[in-house]
């Protein structure tokens, strides 16, 4: 196993690096310290993430495009929690909601990093004390993000929280896969997903507390299924829906595969929900990219009959791990 550091440019003042991680098949993986971004994840010569170009397209980018996501993934509605008997208004980056994290979420740093070899695996270790005036959110959390890639072409993420007082957490990896050469589209790509039932959302995307029954429809991905007969099926322009996983981290929660190639790329997790979309990035009208984004479930901390908690409480660590294992 071999790792390269490389300074690759500048964000807000500070220094912008590369890791690249090559193991013993001369595979590879790449992460940038800005946004703890995923941008490559090369496989037989084929980067089977979505991906820029340059480094500044990264900044900002509204899809947030295989970028580290937090404190929370996804929508929470009205940007409102309350914690501990105490009402929390946090910072609304989508209408009147919060998204991914608000505005400074994970996605708008530059993180610090070191490096730990191994004979087998390698992982880099992103840290960084977030505060309350950093991104509005209750009270202070340490956060690591521990990325690995290892000689079986699996990548390995670790998100761990501690809290300084009573907050919130449930980060997750936003990525987007094509597993075609060219990336024009997800024609070929068919996906498997370990759930029966998905959130009921409403025009906003939000969820109402309700749960559907995926079954005889073209939600169900039981077994696996080609994306664009799903998307014929239920009617709909897009996937763009939260799945509630059936499964612990054992068995994968999904699997997206190439009919044209067999590789596939199986995701292990163990939390609870699974947030599906296909993404349009060439603006041609043509779906080109899939996001699997492994998580706990949407607005989880305003619905807690979901019995999902993703509050911790002062002193209290948390510990979310999300695995992506190739084959072919």
């Amino acid at each position: 196993m071999q790792v390269e550091k490389t300074l690759i440019g500048n964000y807000q003042g500070q220094d912008v690096y590369s890791y690249k991680i090559v193991n013993d098949q001369q595979n590879y993986i790449e992460i940038f310290s800005y946004a703890v971004t995923w941008h490559s994840f090369v496989m037989n010569g084929k980067n089977l993430l979505v991906h820029f170009d340059q480094l500044a397209d990264y900044f900002g980018t509204p899809t947030y495009l295989c970028q580290a996501v937090g404190r929370v993934a996804g929508r929470i509605t009205g940007g409102k929690v309350t914690l501990n008997n105490q009402n929390f208004q946090l910072p609304q980056n989508e209408g009147e909601n919060t998204l991914h994290g608000g505005p400074s979420g994970f996605s708008a740093y530059n993180w610090p990093a070191k490096i730990i070899q191994g004979k087998d695996k390698v992982e880099i270790c992103f840290s960084k004390k977030i505060t309350s005036a950093d991104d509005g959110f209750p009270n202070g959390l340490d956060v690591e993000i521990i990325i690995s890639f290892d000689n079986l072409n699996q990548v390995r993420m670790i998100f761990k929280g501690k809290a300084n007082g009573t907050t919130i957490f449930n980060p997750t990896n936003h990525v987007y896969f094509n597993l075609n050469v060219e990336q024009a589209n997800l024609n070929n790509h068919k996906l498997q997903i370990a759930s029966s039932q998905r959130l009921e959302l409403n025009h906003a995307k939000l969820p109402t507390g309700n749960l559907l029954d995926n079954s005889d429809s073209g939600y169900d991905f039981s077994t696996s299924k080609n994306l664009l007969e799903s998307l014929t099926e239920i009617k709909q322009n897009e996937l763009d829906d939260a799945f509630v996983i059936s499964t612990n981290k054992e068995q994968p929660v999904a699997t997206l595969s190439n009919q044209a190639t067999n590789e596939k790329i199986q995701i292990f997790s163990n939390r609870q929900g699974l947030v599906v979309y296909t993404a349009d990035f060439n603006n041609d009208g043509v779906f080109d990219a899939l996001a699997l984004e492994a998580q706990s479930l949407p607005d989880a901390v305003n619905h807690p009959e979901w019995g999902e908690n993703t509050v911790l409480t002062d002193g209290q660590s948390s510990s979310a791990e999300i695995v992506y294992k190739y084959s072919d």
